[in-house]
């Protein structure tokens, strides 16, 4: 059984690590020491209260959303300044969680246009963390977040690593789009070690440079470290299955299970990952923005919403509510991020609903997660999830939109609308990132605004050839 946390443990913690300190007896990694305790006490309580919430009934879950929801709209009506002025020109009742269908969307457009207006008065923007995403939209975006928020996130990766069956010991091999040193891959090596039970993961792949010459690398290392969880992009793991497959590479240890993550995965790859790694899928679903976070648990692989991470609604084009079993929009209001609050936040992606009790839904399919990629010599592909998202450019915050084009092999043409700080300097950075991965020949084109499609759509990438 597990100590009950209390802040009255944690500050008996805190100052023993104090008491420590002042008499030399604690080495210089003392605040990281705090850091992680803290981490730990929080992670627990969310595993704890997401497990206790398995055995709430519908009408408990509900009243639980619904007195989160009413602290949200409260608090950023009394700490932010956007939210003040919005709720008093709608007329918005703080106290009546029916008025959330009163309140005008969130877009990146506003983010983009009220930065310091959304920011909550009770933090210094200096001690909020910068977070950007590129966007699947080709939309990017630059907001903030408070510590806090990240570490409730943290706690339901946590969550669904236990539904598994995960156990302290175990290993998570995770996949990322992050660069790799050139002297690290002169000698084949193409992964990071991580903190020692990371839920994201011990050890991190870097799909940025898998390939049929080094494939058989990744995997002997993959063997070597007998991970108990995989965790990380579709596409990737199904290349590594495929060779398993074909190679009939027998494991000689037991997957509990596999997360995938930030693609579309579809039922081919999910039935090839499964079968290579005789282990289940999970899915997952969240964003950047911590607005929302959606997994699967068993063999429906139904997505259901987490009651205490946002309010999820799913609605059609005119804004009514999606009837089961449609595809709609789907809106998110987070209840962790009070450091930039985002309420009725327009995701941008697609999802046909299963079920609905207020703001806690289950979902099947989602769309948005598109494995786009590009082509370069001898037709290899480039998943632009790890290309592009998977890097966080510096370059997201100085664009208004960009959009890739490909018409040949191995060249691509780059559209990007400027924003007012955009300068020759993120143009370098988005041309070497991309070419320290890929040899492409690249051109950029500055435009003054981006074709959409006829469903009124932004496509980050135009792929015009067809292998």
């Amino acid at each position: 059984m597990h100590r009950k946390i209390t802040m009255s443990v944690i500050s008996t913690k805190i100052n023993s690590l104090k008491k420590g300190l002042q008499k030399n007896r604690l080495s210089s990694n003392i605040y990281t020491k705090l850091f992680y305790f803290k981490t730990n006490c929080i992670e627990r309580k969310v595993v704890n209260k997401l497990k206790k919430i398995e055995n709430y009934s519908e009408k408990d879950i509900f009243n639980l959303q619904n007195k989160k929801l009413l602290n949200i709209l409260k608090y950023a009506y009394y700490n932010t300044e956007y939210y003040k002025n919005l709720f008093d020109d709608n007329n918005i009742n703080i106290n009546c969680s029916q008025d959330l269908k009163k309140i005008p969307f969130l877009s990146k457009e506003i983010i983009k246009n009220n930065p310091s207006a959304l920011i909550s008065k009770k933090f210094s923007k200096k001690y909020l963390s910068k977070k950007n995403t590129g966007g699947s939209t080709g939309e990017p975006l630059v907001f903030y977040s408070n510590t806090h928020s990240g570490l409730i996130d943290y706690g339901h990766h946590t969550y669904l690593c236990s539904l598994m069956g995960h156990k302290k010991g175990d290993v998570i091999l995770a996949c990322g789009g992050f660069s790799i040193p050139q002297e690290l891959r002169d000698n084949n090596v193409f992964w990071k070690k991580m903190r020692k039970g990371n839920s994201f993961g011990d050890y991190i792949f870097s799909v940025l440079y898998l390939n049929d010459a080094n494939i058989s690398i990744y995997i002997d290392k993959l063997i070597k470290l007998k991970p108990n969880i995989l965790r990380g992009y579709p596409s990737f793991f199904d290349s590594i299955a495929n060779y398993i497959l074909k190679n009939e590479i027998e494991l000689n240890f037991k997957i509990k299970g596999i997360i995938l993550t930030a693609e579309m995965c579809s039922k081919n790859q999910q039935e090839n990952i499964e079968k290579a790694f005789s282990s289940m899928v999970y899915f997952e679903y969240g964003h950047t923005e911590i607005s929302l976070y959606c997994y699967t648990k068993d063999n429906t692989y139904t997505y259901q919403s987490s009651p205490i991470y946002g309010y999820i609604e799913v609605l059609n084009d005119d804004d009514t509510e999606t009837k089961i079993g449609e595809i709609g929009n789907i809106v998110a209001t987070g209840f962790i991020n009070t450091g930039m609050p985002f309420i009725r936040y327009r995701t941008g992606d697609l999802a046909k609903i299963v079920s609905r009790n207020g703001g806690v839904v289950q979902l099947k399919p989602i769309y948005g997660r598109l494995q786009d990629y590009i082509i370069s010599k001898n037709n290899v592909k480039t998943y632009l999830t790890s290309l592009i998202f998977g890097q966080h450019f510096q370059a997201f915050s100085n664009i208004e939109k960009w959009q890739i084009i490909q018409d040949k092999a191995n060249k691509i043409e780059i559209l990007i609308i400027k924003g007012a700080n955009y300068s020759q300097n993120d143009e370098l950075e988005i041309y070497d990132k991309i070419r320290k991965v890929v040899a492409l020949e690249i051109t950029f084109k500055y435009v003054n605004s981006i074709p959409i499609t006829k469903g009124g759509k932004h496509l980050f990438l135009k792929q015009n050839i067809k292998i």
